[in-house]
């Protein structure tokens, strides 16, 4: 296993209601990767009492991780990559979604992890081997 911890644009299902659904997709050191299943999915909890509120930061964080098989293309392979949506406590998500980043079509070139907007942050955390 490798842990990298870089943040990521994520495309996800829409599940009709305005809420982050499943990865489909993820842009990841400018290569766009297709995800071809989801392997498990679990949510954690950052320990309150390791977050600084004096910087006005909420108490808690919630991150969903999402373990996915997903490749660079048809010839390159998959692999097995966590990826995390990780949100404040009590806070709503918005559906992060990349725009134009249709499998075979332009890839979005806007900035690092959630587009602006929304309420939470993608992480790939580690690849697995």
């Amino acid at each position: 296993m490798r842990r990298y911890d870089e943040h990521v644009e994520v495309r996800t299902t829409d599940l009709g209601d305005g809420s982050a659904g499943r990865p489909d997709a993820f842009i990841w050191r400018d290569r766009l990767h297709v995800v071809t299943e989801v392997l498990a999915t679990w949510s954690e909890r950052e320990a309150w009492w390791e977050v600084d509120v004096r910087r006005g930061e909420p108490a808690a964080y919630e991150r969903t991780v999402w373990r996915v098989e997903a490749g660079p293309g048809r010839w390159a392979g998959t692999g097995v990559y966590d990826l995390a949506l990780t949100v404040p406590v009590g806070r709503p998500v918005a559906r992060p979604v990349l725009a134009g980043a249709a499998v075979g079509g332009p890839v979005p070139r806007a900035g690092a992890g959630a587009p602006a907007g929304t309420q939470g942050e993608w992480v790939l955390l580690c690849r697995l081997d």
